[in-house]
Order: structure tokens, then C-alpha cells, then sequence
């Protein structure tokens, strides 16, 4: 619901994120000046106006905190004596645009993309900045954007994959920044590359997009699942290691409902109380909280063991998961002690995503079909879960062995592979418990 107010850095310090969609705060002192307010928590200064009587145009300024109110007004204020020559701020802007060079280009995108893609996930324009930033503006940013052509961009794709773009730069006391190139970095790099040309073709900024017609790299997604045996050392591991006191009971507490749920780590870490439907025994995200979040929202199912973790876990927080006091948000993600309970279960290389993909292992090996797994995983598409396809393929496979022994008179029947998961399911619901 849009209201009204002088657009001041306290009134955009203090505009709440609606539940979804987007609304305005339109400044009470300069007609069409205004701020728009996502779900996503981005804040966008803006000027609509009209000229000569035309439908209503829209000249987006810039992001708060990176716009201050008082930049972003007299930028506005600029635009309306322009306007009042019978000029048209937002063409001119869009004349300049398509002379303009990929870094600028990029930082368009990044201003105005959000404008066209309301449901993407402030943490995607996060990640697709970084790459902009580490591997396409150094190589690129120079280059007029309308003059890119697809060996362009092939040669620019072999150079990241070389290592062209490796950097480490220092933050501060013990942190820096360590960029590598690779075809991994190659492959992301290449898709936020693409989807900011196809914005730029949609803007009318660009004729074509040369990246479409580039081979891509394959993105070498990792398919590590615990085997039952890893599983159940990995979370007994767990339960010493916190009765030592080397594992915090926040970070074991928060491994153990990934591992129950199969949600993503951002889900879990960043859960709020308010998400929680202990009635109904659910997890509900806002668009804004997952991933796929232009499909909704996204219902977590939480089983015995999951719900006997959150109500130890009761606070009196708006976080599940919250930092230590005095500060307010949730945990940061937990890496080095992660590191040190993979060490110790002798789980080598295992990421805690891979807890996810072991939830979707048990799930299809228990009999479960690939869309029952897709529902559970909140998958927007089903060629997302059909990394898990020969997993099923596997039970099929063994439940036919079952039947092909039976008729061939084998003497012993051994156990169902059905029964043989669910039996170390159990085995792991008691390590967590």
C-alpha cells in the first residue's frame, strides 16, 4: 500500500519489506519523486512524470543506501526542469545507454534489473555483482557493449577459465578476498553475463545477445550423498563433538534441521519464529526467502525430530538462529566448524548442501517418486530433480532382483531395499535425537 512522507534517510531507513510485491512512498515536497520498496528489502529512488501529455514515464535514479535522499532529490529535481524543456529524461538516458560500455551496462543492470525481475532474490544480485565485478568487468568493462561479438566472448570465457581474473585482495585484519577463475567460475559468470544482455535486449539497449550463442561449460554440480553408514558417524561425530564442547549447540542444532528437512542452508539459518507453523508443523517462506520464489511460497514439512529441535530452540529472538547478543540477525554461516565435524567423521569434501542432496537420496531410495521429491525440495522445474533419476533407478532395480528371486526359488529372501533405508532412517533420527 503506498503512502506518503519526506523522503528522508530515516523515513528509508525505515520502510519494512511488504510480505511480496513492491510499494511507493511518494515525497510530499516533489511531485514524482519517490521510493520503491520490495519484498526483497531492495529501495529504489525514482521519478515518474509525463511529457507533453504522453502516458506516464518512469526515470529510475538509484539504490538506497548507495543514493542518499538528497542526491536522489536533486537528481529528480534535475530531471523535472528538463522535463518542463519538453525534454524526455528517460529516453536520453536509454540514447546514452546504448552507446554505453559494459561496465556501465552492468551497472544498469544492476540499478534497474531488479525493476523487470521483482521476484529474484536480493542475494542473486548479489552473487551475480560479484562476478560482474571479479570476472567480467576487469576483462570487459572497457568494451562498448554494443560492439561485443560471440568470439568475444568465447575468448573472454577461455581467459576466466585460464585464471586471467585470480585475485586475492586484503579487507582488513585477517580477511581478504580470494578470487580463482575455472570453468566453474566461467560457467556462473557466463549465465549472469547472458541474463544482463538479454535485459539490455529487452531495454532496447542491445540488438542481440552474442552469449546465447556460446557453448557453455557444464556447471559440474556435485551429487555427494552420505551413504547410511556416513550419515549416522557424521551426526554421532556431531553429538560428541557438542558434548565436548568443541561444536556450539546453535551450529549442531542447525546442521541437524538441514539434515531433517532438506532445506538450504540460507532457509534454515535465516528462519524467524514468525515462519513457523508449529499447528501445522511447517516451515513457510515468503517469496522472497527461497530460491524458486517466483512459484510462491514454499512449505517445509517438519517431522518429530525437526520440531523437537525448534522448541529447544525457543528464544526470545525474532531468529531461530540468532547471533550472540548484542546483535541483531541470524548466525553467520557456520564454516569452520563445519570443516572440523567433516574432518573428524572422516566426511572429506562434504559441503552442507550436501545434506540437502542426502535428504533426496532417502526420499527416492524409500520409494518416493521424482515429483514427490521435487515438492519436498521446492524445485521450480522438474529437470532440477532429475539429478536424482538413477537413484531411482537404483530401487527399481533392486525391488526387480527382489521379484526375480522370488521366482527363481531362492531360499532367503532378503529385506526390501524400501525396509533396509527406512531402517537407517531410524538409526539416524535416533543419532539426531
Amino acid at each position: 500500500m503506498d503512502n506518503k512522507a519526506k523522503i528522508t534517510r530515516r523515513v528509508a531507513n525505515a520502510a519494512s519489506p511488504p510480505p511480496e510485491g513492491y510499494y511507493h512512498i511518494w515525497d510530499t515536497e516533489l511531485k514524482g519523486f519517490r521510493l520503491r520498496v520490495r519484498a526483497s528489502g531492495a529501495k529504489t529512488f525514482e521519478f515518474a512524470y509525463r511529457v507533453e501529455g504522453q502516458r506516464q514515464r518512469l526515470l529510475t535514479i538509484g539504490h538506497f543506501p548507495a543514493f542518499t535522499p538528497d542526491q536522489a532529490r536533486k537528481a529528480a529535481e534535475e530531471a523535472k526542469y528538463h522535463v518542463g524543456q519538453g525534454r524526455d529524461p528517460q529516453e536520453e538516458k536509454s540514447k546514452a545507454r546504448r552507446a554505453c560500455t559494459v561496465a556501465e551496462l552492468a551497472e544498469a543492470y544492476l540499478s534497474e534489473g531488479r525493476i523487470d525481475k521483482p521476484t529474484k532474490r536480493e542475494s542473486s544480485w548479489k552473487t551475480d555483482e560479484t562476478y560482474f565485478r571479479c570476472h567480467i568487468i576487469p576483462l570487459l568493462g572497457a568494451r562498448a557493449a554494443r560492439s561485443l561479438r560471440t568470439d568475444d566472448i568465447m575468448r573472454w570465457q577461455a581467459d576466466v577459465v585460464a585464471g586471467k581474473t585470480a585475485t586475492i585482495r586484503k579487507l582488513g585484519f585477517r580477511r581478504k578476498s580470494v578470487v580463482r577463475g575455472g570453468k566453474g567460475a566461467a560457467t556462473r559468470a557466463t549465465r549472469a553475463f547472458g541474463a544482463m544482455l538479454n535485459w539490455a535486449v529487452k531495454r532496447d539497449l542491445l540488438d542481440n545477445n552474442p552469449v546465447s550463442k556460446v557453448p557453455k561449460y557444464r556447471d559440474g554440480q556435485r551429487e555427494r550423498f552420505l551413504t547410511d553408514q556416513e550419515a549416522v558417524r557424521l551426526f554421532q561425530t556431531l553429538a560428541t563433538m557438542e558434548e565436548d564442547g568443541e561444536v556450539r549447540a546453535i551450529h549442531a542444532d542447525l546442521f541437524r534441521l538441514i539434515a531433517l528437512t532438506g532445506a538450504r542452508l540460507s532457509e534454515i539459518r535465516e528462519l524467524a519464529w514468525s515462519e513457523i507453523d508449529f499447528l501445522h508443523h511447517l516451515i513457510l517462506l515468503t517469496p522472497d526467502r527461497h530460491k524458486t520464489g517466483r512459484t510462491g511460497r514454499k512449505a517445509i514439512n517438519l517431522n518429530s525430530e525437526a520440531l523437537a529441535i525448534l522448541e529447544r530452540r525457543r528464544n526470545d529472538t525474532q531468529w531461530v538462529f540468532p547471533k550472540a547478543s548484542p546483535y541483531d540477525g541470524p548466525i553467520e554461516p557456520p564454516r569452520r566448524c563445519w570443516n572440523a565435524l567433516t574432518e573428524r567423521a572422516e566426511c572429506p569434501g562434504l559441503r552442507i548442501h550436501d545434506l540437502r542432496h542426502t535428504f533426496a537420496s532417502l526420499l527416492i531410495r524409500d520409494g518416493h517418486s521424482l515429483a514427490f521429491v521435487q515438492k519436498a525440495l521446492g524445485h521450480s522445474r522438474p529437470e532440477v530433480t532429475a539429478r536424482y533419476a538413477h537413484l531411482k533407478d537404483e530401487a527399481t532395480r533392486a525391488a526387480f532382483d527382489h521379484v526375480g528371486r522370488i521366482y527363481s526359488g531362492a531360499t532367503s529372501r532378503p529385506r526390501h531395499v524400501d525396509n533396509h533405508v527406512s531402517d537407517a532412517m531410524d538409526v539416524l533420527a535416533s543419532a539426531l535425537s
